[in-house]
Formats: C-alpha cells, sequence, structure tokens
C-alpha cells in the first residue's frame, strides 16, 4: 500500500473517531438516565402520563449547597422543561437531584419540583396517571416520613393547602 494512503486512511480514523466521541452522550445525560427524578424533572406536569398531588412537600437539605443545587424559581424550571433537554438546566443542578434521589431510594412516587430558594424547596407528588387523586394523596405523608427519616434532611413539611 501506498504511504499516503495509509496515512489518509489514520486521518480519517482519527476524524471519526473525534466525531463519535463528540455525539457520545455526556455523564450528566447518563446520571439522568439512572435517575427516575431527573428524568421526570425534564417534563412539564401534569399531562397524559403523570398525576400530581394536591399537596406540596417542602424539603430542606442540612448542606446549604444541596438546597443551593435544586435553587429555582417556578419560571426558571418551567423554561427549562420547555426544552425537554438536560443541556438547558444548569450543571449543578444534577448534584441537588442525585442528593434528592438518593433520599427517597425506590418509591410508588417521585417527588417533582414546583420551585426552590436558598433554604428549601417544594414538591408535588407525582404518579402514574392511571393512578387515582386518592392514590396519590395517600402517598405524601410517607413521603415525608422518607424524607424526615433522612440525616441529609434537616426539615420536611406538608401544606396541604398550596395554592401555587
Amino acid at each position: 500500500m501506498h504511504p499516503a494512503l495509509i496515512r489518509l486512511g489514520v486521518l480519517i480514523l482519527a476524524m471519526n473517531t473525534v466525531v463519535l466521541t463528540a455525539c457520545s452522550p455526556s455523564s450528566s445525560r447518563t446520571i439522568a438516565q439512572n435517575n427516575p427524578i431527573a428524568q421526570l424533572d425534564l417534563k412539564q406536569l401534569p399531562n397524559a402520563e403523570w398525576r400530581l398531588s394536591r399537596a406540596v412537600i417542602e424539603v430542606s437539605f442540612c448542606r446549604d449547597r444541596t438546597n443551593e443545587a435544586l435553587l429555582a424559581s417556578e419560571s426558571e424550571l418551567n423554561g427549562w422543561r420547555l426544552t425537554g433537554d438536560i443541556s438547558a438546566f444548569p450543571p449543578y443542578r444534577q448534584e441537588g437531584l442525585n442528593a434528592l434521589n438518593e433520599v427517597m431510594g425506590e418509591q410508588p412516587f417521585i417527588l417533582y419540583q414546583i420551585d426552590g430558594s436558598v433554604s428549601a424547596s417544594r414538591y408535588r407528588l407525582a404518579m402514574p396517571a392511571s393512578k387515582s387523586a386518592g392514590a396519590v394523596a395517600e402517598q405524601v405523608f410517607p413521603a415525608v416520613a422518607t424524607l424526615a427519616g433522612s440525616e441529609r434532611v434537616c426539615l420536611s413539611a406538608v401544606d396541604e393547602g398550596a395554592t401555587y
């Protein structure tokens, strides 16, 4: 084989590797795939697939860094979610979603953030739309008990009369 053809082949192979590497999913996307809270965080709810609780659960982590990672106004969350892509969210958000997922573990529900301040975040319970409103409501206090039982959470409370 001619040396110029060999160099051309190596160059083409190197370019393909660069292109394939650039197109592969980032680690934050992979993390989101393994975290049901992060997956649901990308969607506007309620929708045809998910039902939300009327009650709002307030959560404050003992680490300010986790609370700050979940810092977002309702309008910011809606704007990010409209894109449906994880790249629209700030990169530090994943840390907060991972902490929340670790605290909650395997549950028949998912916490869906509606807003967050420096000191606490507020969530509604999300369950498949096939579940009744009563079934969703029945999971609110088990969710708060799970949060209260974690050493990572300093405050968990329920607001059943929430209007936001």
